[in-house]
């Protein structure tokens, strides 16, 4: 069941170009956060709640904290970055889904920002291998403490390995029986998708959608899938690859 709580900010962090790393005191939520699900984020101030909300994936929760890796792309994430230690933010959540947690070896596999809960899934759970791509080294963000094996792509080759988080996926996978999670954009969780589906292998995505209310009543964050048309916020954002209509996605 979702709280409606303020968050106190401990922390903030810049952690890559134009991305940081904001943590609150918020321990009614961070009790029952579980990877892949989200948080609406607002602001005290009346001028700007509830108009700016945003929908924020948890990277991280633990000692009544919650933790969120937010990248600046316009006014509503500036203005989240440039919050100070001692403000307070109304955090609504825990919001949606999280993913499935695996009985054996999981693939992480994020791209961009996507990396939030897919840290947050290799903090907690055993037998884990994260792909991570981004275009440069400057885009790359800290990984948490407690990931054991990690592949990092860039784009350009700057650090880590040259190419796409994609492109290391089929090597992964012919290791042994594992479940694959991807997050980022949305081309590359497509291919993730494709490349799950010819090994024959359980895939879980999490989509993103703009969102006003993070909690079903709008409607406004509707997707299609193979079963009918689906709520980002409410019935997701974690929905297994296989039901989703991906062609629908490029309109």
């Amino acid at each position: 069941m979702p709280i409606e709580s303020i968050g106190e900010i401990t922390a903030v962090q810049q952690i890559a170009d134009m991305t940081f790393r904001v943590v609150a005191q918020c321990p009614d939520i961070a009790k029952t956060a579980i990877p892949g699900q989200f948080a609406m984020l607002g602001f005290e101030s009346p001028l700007f709640d509830p108009f700016l909300r945003r929908p924020m994936s948890f990277a991280n929760s633990e000692f009544g904290r919650v933790e969120f890796i937010i990248r600046v792309v316009g006014w509503g994430s500036a203005l989240l970055a440039d919050l100070k230690p001692g403000e307070r933010i109304p955090i609504l959540g825990p919001l949606g889904n999280g993913f499935p947690e695996p009985i054996d070896k999981a693939i992480l596999v994020a791209g961009g920002t996507g990396i939030a809960p897919l840290a947050f899934a290799a903090g907690r759970w055993k037998k884990t291998v994260i792909i991570y791509g981004e275009r440069t080294q400057d885009n790359i963000c800290t990984l948490h403490n407690g990931i054991c094996e990690k592949i990092i792509a860039t784009e350009d080759g700057s650090v880590g390995q040259q190419g796409l988080a994609t492109d290391f996926l089929e090597n992964e996978l012919k290791k042994g029986i594992a479940k694959v999670y991807t997050c980022g954009p949305m081309p590359m969780m497509r291919h993730v998708a494709e490349i799950a589906s010819e090994y024959g292998t359980e895939c879980f995505v999490s989509m993103e959608a703009k969102m006003a209310c993070g909690i079903g009543a709008c409607a406004g964050c509707v997707i299609e899938t193979k079963t009918g048309y689906k709520k980002v916020c409410s019935e997701g954002p974690v929905f297994e690859a296989s039901e989703i209509i991906w062609e629908a996605l490029d309109d």
